[in-house]
């Protein structure tokens, strides 16, 4: 990915804290040479000097196992409007 030198940012520190305050993005995969991306959350957690990212895709969604096997592109941008099931008034919903 191209990053501006005036974008960079180096210090894993502000990485981390950023993806962590801002922690909805954006999973991209390529299926048959054609970007396949999913919106979800995440949580970054560092783990014996790793940057561990955790979420869960819905059962419906297929995009889980684009993942097993190839590299992928995790985009965290600023503020989101996440919208937890918990917030429904009913089961078995999932976020918006």
């Amino acid at each position: 990915m191209y990053i501006p030198k005036i974008n960079l940012e180096t210090d894993r520190e502000k990485i981390v804290a950023f993806m962590q305050r801002f922690s909805f993005a954006t999973i991209i995969t390529a299926k048959n040479n054609l970007p396949v991306a999913t919106h979800l959350p995440f949580l970054v957690t560092i783990r014996e000097d790793n940057v561990i990212l955790t979420s869960h895709f819905a059962k419906a969604n297929n995009h889980w196992s684009d993942i097993e096997n190839d590299k992928v592109l995790v985009i965290f941008s600023e503020p989101h409007a996440y919208i937890s099931p918990k917030n429904y008034g009913k089961e078995l919903n999932v976020p918006t």
